[in-house]
C-alpha cells in the first residue's frame, strides 16, 4: 500500500490543529517522494459572503504560522501550498478535498474554533468522516 500523493491539512490555528500540522510535517519529512500538501483555513460564513478585513487577516496569519510550523518540522516545504476559503467549514473542507484530488486529510479534532450551524458535538469532524472517501487522520 502506498501513501496518498496529495494531502490537505485543515487548520484554524487551535491546539489540535497545530498538532495536526506537526504530525503531518514529521510524516512528510520521512517520505520520498514528497506528497503535495495543501494547508487550508476557512473563514466561517454560512452565507459565503466576502470576509471582513479582520477575519481575512486572521486567516492569513493562521496559514503563515502553519506553513512556518510545517517547515520547522519537515525541513522543507517545496510541495506545500496554502488556501483561504470562505463558507461553512465542514462543507468547504469536503469540497476542497474533492476538487483538489486529496487522498489524505489531516486535521485536529474537537477544539476547532470554527462555528458550526448544527448543535451536534463534533459536527465538523463527524461531517468530514461521513462525507469523504479518503484517508482521514484526526489529531486529538
Amino acid at each position: 500500500m502506498s501513501l496518498p500523493e496529495r494531502w490537505m491539512i485543515a487548520t484554524d490555528g487551535s491546539t489540535y490543529a497545530s498538532q495536526a500540522v506537526d504530525y503531518a510535517a514529521k510524516l512528510y519529512r520521512q517520505l520520498d517522494p514528497k506528497p503535495e500538501v495543501l494547508l487550508l483555513t476557512v473563514i466561517p460564513d454560512p452565507r459565503q459572503k466576502k470576509p471582513d478585513p479582520v477575519a481575512n487577516e486572521r486567516s492569513k496569519t493562521v496559514l503563515r504560522e502553519a506553513k512556518e510550523r510545517f517547515l520547522r518540522e519537515a525541513g522543507s516545504a517545496d510541495t506545500v501550498s496554502t488556501l483561504v476559503a470562505i463558507g461553512e467549514p465542514r462543507e468547504v473542507i469536503v469540497d476542497a478535498a474533492r476538487k483538489n484530488g486529496i487522498g489524505h486529510v489531516i486535521m485536529g479534532g474537537a477544539d476547532y474554533q470554527w462555528r458550526i450551524t448544527d448543535l451536534l458535538s463534533g459536527g465538523v469532524t463527524n461531517y468530514i468522516l461521513h462525507h469523504l472517501n479518503c484517508v482521514i487522520t484526526m489529531i486529538k
